[in-house]
């Protein structure tokens, strides 16, 4: 039976404004998770207020998007300058959850995951480049979520949703299945994450960074890598497996050689210090070639295997 009567692009407009509003909540994580002071980092009972004047922020100046450009950008009690991060996360946020039902099949195991992953992705990205870490408070419940998206295709693995394809055709898909399925916008199919390659991934997510990470001190005398990046590996090793983690890891290693090189340079034609110890923000690279590894990785790696062969 469908889960929803709707074509992906109903589905698209009723799930944007929630995205809109998960942006929103994403920028209260983003600005409070890294803070040193506990009671700053209290997401749940502190309400929204401006970080430069502590004014609480009224509920209509607090509505997605449109309370930024009603305000253009500025608080309205002190006018401190709200930065364009807050709308962008915001509208990035609607785009996500509108994008979900097209890539993957709505209401199924793997759209619920592919949709935290996401979000988890927005938050980690902008907590890693506008601060330089990412909290453990999120990555740790990321890793057991990972392990526990796999047990329910063993409990139900003959569970069956039809879902909107082409406008007037449908598909059944299964519930529960732990991997990419066919969807709107999508037509691959990929094995299922099993309970044990998910641990699996966590483990070596977490242990072959930690190792290159040694290697490097010994050589450097420094750390290559931060203690955060590991927990995000291991997250993202026990959501996809240890093969895509290893793609997510070595993709995110040349996308900070290709876009943090020219950074260096940038620098350095500023006047500025360069050093080896230049701190780049890694998780946010990480964040990036998820996706891409995600839903083209096994592509990428057969055309390298003809291109080698």
């Amino acid at each position: 039976m469908l889960l929803l009567d709707l074509p992906p692009l109903i589905l698209s407009i009723l799930l944007a404004p929630f995205g809109l509003v998960f942006g929103s909540f994403g920028n209260v994580l983003i600005h409070r998770l890294p803070q040193e002071n506990p009671a700053d980092r209290n997401v749940v009972t502190k309400g929204s207020h401006c970080p430069g004047c502590k004014t609480p922020i009224k509920p209509w100046h607090n509505v997605p998007l449109f309370g930024w450009l009603w305000l253009r950008g500025r608080c309205a009690a002190c006018g401190w300058k709200i930065p364009v991060r807050y709308p962008l996360v915001e509208l990035l946020g609607g785009l996500l959850f509108a994008a979900s039902p097209w890539v993957f099949p709505f209401g199924t195991l793997i759209w619920f995951k592919g949709l935290i992953c996401g979000y988890a992705l927005l938050i980690l990205f902008f907590t890693d480049f506008t601060e330089m870490i990412l909290p453990d408070v999120l990555q740790f419940p990321l890793m057991v979520l990972g392990v526990l998206f796999t047990l329910p295709q063993l409990w139900r693995p003959e569970a069956f949703l039809r879902v909107w394809m082409a406008p007037g055709s449908a598909v059944d898909v299964q519930t529960f299945y732990n991997g990419l399925q066919l969807s709107p916008a999508t037509h691959g199919f990929q094995p299922a994450v099993t309970w044990q390659q998910s641990l699996l991934g966590l483990a070596v997510g977490y242990g072959a960074p930690a190792l290159l990470n040694q290697v490097y001190k010994w050589i450097r005398k420094t750390d290559g890598l931060g203690m955060g990046d590991f927990k995000m590996l291991a997250w993202l090793g026990a959501f996809w497996g240890w093969a895509p983690m290893l793609g997510i890891l070595f993709l995110g290693a040349g996308l900070g050689v290709a876009l943090g090189l020219p950074l260096m340079l940038l620098k350095r034609t500023k006047g500025e210090a360069i050093s080896g110890n230049t701190m780049l923000p890694f998780g946010c690279f990480l964040a990036l070639a998820t996706p891409v590894v995600v839903f083209f990785g096994r592509a990428l790696w057969l055309g390298y295997l003809g291109v080698v062969g």
